[in-house]
């Protein structure tokens, strides 16, 4: 099911609708196809007029021009094979309206007037006005030449004033092109804005489909579905902000593992601390009222002190390692970095640890160079590194077994190895014996006595030196430990350590040398 919040925000995307990548880039492709299709036409509508009306007029001017040619070489031929014709008040109707009627039918399409000076000699009109209007053709005022020939040479004697060819009214087709020109505009326009409507709900389609994909995604991450991941979108930028997605999916995911299991592991360290704690608090308890009761005698009191000495030693121990994983995940955790010889704490750890192997019947030695390993380390920090390791490898090496130490210096890390004969670790819990509060299987009646935090606390103390722990395990052969420690330090890192730090290299079979 969904969660509240997602479902609220499904509704309010519903409810506003403009508020939508979809809807916003549909209206911004919409309003630009609309606003170029509205340039255009007011371009066209100012450009195609005058174009139009220009080229009538150049091609009245034309036929005008045509028509004065034809009277003249019809004045010409008339007067070689009948010039009684171009007599003054005979040439009007008998010579010039044959050529006015040729041309306002054939080349002007309009009215054709001839003129001798301020004398009308014929006047025609087109005869099949109804063929010009079959044509297309139709009057048109705007086009129109007077006079467009003007000066005509005639050979008529009498004649002092020039001749004149004037045209008007013409019919063109200029009006019927705009026409069919602005409804191809209007119909074109129309297909061009419903075309950029689809296109352009399409392209908001594939880019939001993407991003409403990444919104499902995180909604079923909120939900608790960890698993979810976003698919790839063939789009450069969604998908760089998928993976990105993805890769914080994933560290969630990490972490939220990583949580659950220190919970799991708080939880039962928790029970075990418990446990631990009632044994002590039985022995006080009983003794205080045997105490009370005066019902014990001196062999039996020295007795439960010894106990009681010893439980409130770990409790003590147990509480020091608790206050050290806080200082480190507090960024506290101090750290007095000075030169000095690295033999000085593995020496004491051993003198500290000689009396507890001997009594567990445990075999432990030492080997380190006859020159001092000089380079900067914390001396106490290093001391509890050390007794970490060693303690441990005394408490799970059975009777008869051997515990060895061993220092070598090299040009830039010193190393440090802890063996011993123990049972071993198994491979599956190799990954995961430095997390806190974490404690194998496989270490019989000693894992009664740990608490799971020595190895974290150990690692982060190689950590914050810069340098790092390597384990190998064999199961029934025993465990070895290896610290490197670099030469130069970094910066000091009271943080190291902390939630979330880098694993250590962990690995099953023997340590190579060589390394």
């Amino acid at each position: 099911m969904r969660s509240p919040r997602t479902e609220r925000l499904r509704r309010s995307v519903r409810i506003h609708p403009l508020r939508r990548l979809d809807a916003r880039f549909v209206l911004t492709i919409s309003a630009v196809a609309l606003l170029g299709l509205l340039i255009s036409g007011i371009a066209i509508s100012q450009i195609l007029p005058g174009y139009f009306i220009e080229q009538a007029n150049q091609r009245l001017t034309s036929a005008a021009q045509a028509t004065g040619l034809a009277l003249r070489d019809t004045v010409a031929d008339v007067s070689t094979t009948r010039p009684g014709l171009l007599a003054p008040d005979v040439r009007g109707p008998r010579v010039y309206e044959p050529v006015a009627q040729e041309a306002a039918d054939r080349l002007v399409f309009g009215t054709v007037e001839i003129w001798e000076g301020d004398r009308l000699m014929a006047r025609a009109t087109p005869a099949d006005v109804a063929g010009l209007a079959a044509q297309g053709l139709r009057p048109d005022p705007a086009a129109s030449v007077a006079p467009v020939m003007d000066n005509l040479p005639m050979p008529f004697p009498e004649l002092t004033t020039a001749v004149r060819i004037v045209v008007s009214d013409p019919y063109t087709s200029r009006v019927q092109t705009l026409e069919q020109v602005g409804f191809a505009l209007l119909a074109g326009g129309g297909v061009a804005f419903v075309v950029a409507l689809l296109a352009g709900a399409w392209a908001a389609s594939r880019l939001t489909r993407p991003l409403a994909l990444v919104t499902d995604a995180s909604a079923r991450i909120a939900e608790g579905n960890l698993d979810e991941r976003v698919p790839p979108a063939e789009i450069a930028e969604v998908d760089a902000l998928g993976s990105q997605f993805n890769l914080m999916a994933d560290q969630l995911q990490r972490t939220l593992t990583m949580i659950r299991g220190d919970r799991d592991r708080l939880r039962a360290f928790i029970a075990d601390v418990s446990h631990e704690l009632r044994t002590p608090i039985a022995a006080l308890r009983t003794f205080t009222d045997l105490q009370r009761d005066g019902e014990v005698d001196e062999p039996t009191r020295r007795e439960f002190l010894d106990r009681s000495s010893e439980q409130i030693s770990r409790l003590e121990w147990m509480s020091n390692n608790l206050l050290d994983l806080s200082r480190i995940d507090a960024g506290i955790f101090p750290l007095d970095i000075r030169d000095g010889d690295l033999r000085d704490p593995l020496r004491s750890v051993v003198e500290a640890n000689a009396e507890v192997a001997e009594r567990r019947g445990v075999g432990l030695s030492s080997e380190v160079p006859a020159i001092p390993v000089t380079l900067p380390f914390d001396r106490e920090r290093m001391v509890q590194l050390i007794a970490n390791l060693v303690g441990n490898a005394l408490k799970f090496t059975p009777r008869g077994g051997d515990v060895a130490l061993t220092l070598r210096d090299g040009a830039e890390e010193a190393v440090i190895e802890v063996r011993d004969t123990g049972p071993g670790i198994t491979e599956s819990e190799l990954p995961h014996i430095f997390d806190r509060f974490f404690r194998g299987t496989n270490t019989g009646d000693a894992r009664a006595s740990g608490s799971g935090l020595g190895l974290a606390i150990a690692r982060s103390i190689a950590e914050m030196h810069g340098g790092a722990i390597e384990v190998w395990s064999v199961e029934g052969q025993g465990t070895t430990f290896r610290v490197r420690l670099p030469r130069t330090t970094t910066s000091p890192s009271s943080s190291a350590g902390v939630a979330g730090a880098a694993v250590p290299v962990v690995a099953s079979g023997g340590p190579n040398e060589d390394q």
